[in-house]
């Protein structure tokens, strides 16, 4: 599956700051694709300036491993650690 991240950065007051779109490939499973996702959302925040990002998704186990301080030695523990 070919997968593609949209990313939207609005700022406190919900005006829209910045938005891009980065193809991600092929991706085995939507976990890592999501995973990508919020890599590429950092990403963008730290390369527009942004300090303080907050990410908003719906893949649960994402999130949990995001907030998570124990080592992450999943399929996507190195996309995590990235973040």
């Amino acid at each position: 599956m070919t997968a593609t991240a949209g990313v939207i950065i609005r700022n406190h007051e919900g005006f829209v700051m910045g938005a891009c779109t980065y193809p991600l490939g092929r991706t085995g499973d939507l976990t890592t694709a999501e995973a990508n996702v919020y890599l590429q959302a950092a990403i963008f925040g730290e390369e527009m300036g942004f300090r303080d990002l907050v990410v908003e998704g719906d893949a649960l186990i994402v999130i949990k491993k995001l907030k998570s301080d124990s080592v992450d030695r999943s399929v996507i523990g190195n996309i995590i650690n990235k973040i």
